[in-house]
């Protein structure tokens, strides 16, 4: 009975060794696809374009590298470039004005949905129009911009910064 138990020992780790053996065996033939995304693909089976690959039967390394995600890369067919331009007033305008009222227009292009931010005198102005009214502002000089939000919050442009002036008639005189 322990003949019976070791010839069943000896013909398990046998099988083993051939199953092990024919797991590990190295393919007869691989090959090489370059797609055309750029990425490569490696096969057993031969596909359109594909070329054969000589593999080194000593040592063999496998290596998967993933290829750039497409999500975050964005495609230039589909890339939209935004511009907002401030319609009036014009460079260095200059308002004379008792209430110290200013009136300031701005567009985006394409057209998109979002909001229009107004930055003047450290102040914040929105709108959907993208037309301000600002009032109440003091005699001088004041440097403003306009930035385009879209629905989620991102700013997807901004005009260039344009300079105003403002002339209140003084107290002083009359």
């Amino acid at each position: 009975m322990q003949y019976g138990l070791n010839v069943k020992r000896v013909m398990y780790v046998a099988m083993l060794l051939v199953v092990s053996e024919s797991s590990y065996a190295d393919p007869e033939k691989i090959y090489k696809t370059v797609h055309a995304d750029g990425t490569v693909s490696y096969s057993d089976q031969p596909s359109k374009g594909a070329i054969e690959v000589e593999m080194n039967t000593s040592s063999t390394t496998i290596q998967s590298v993933a290829p750039p995600s497409t999500s975050t890369l964005p495609s230039p067919a589909n890339q939209v470039t935004y511009s907002v331009n401030i319609v009036s007033p014009v460079q260095d305008a200059t308002f004379r004005n008792n209430t110290g009222s200013v009136s300031i227009a701005a567009q985006i292009a394409p057209p998109s949905p979002g909001i229009f931010e107004l930055s003047i005198n450290k102040q914040i102005y929105t709108s959907t129009s993208g037309l301000f009214n600002v009032s109440d502002l003091d005699r001088g000089t004041y440097q403003y911009h306009v930035k385009y939000t879209d629905n989620s919050g991102k700013v997807i442009a901004s005009s260039e910064s344009r300079t105003l002036h403002l002339h209140k008639p003084s107290v002083l005189i009359n």
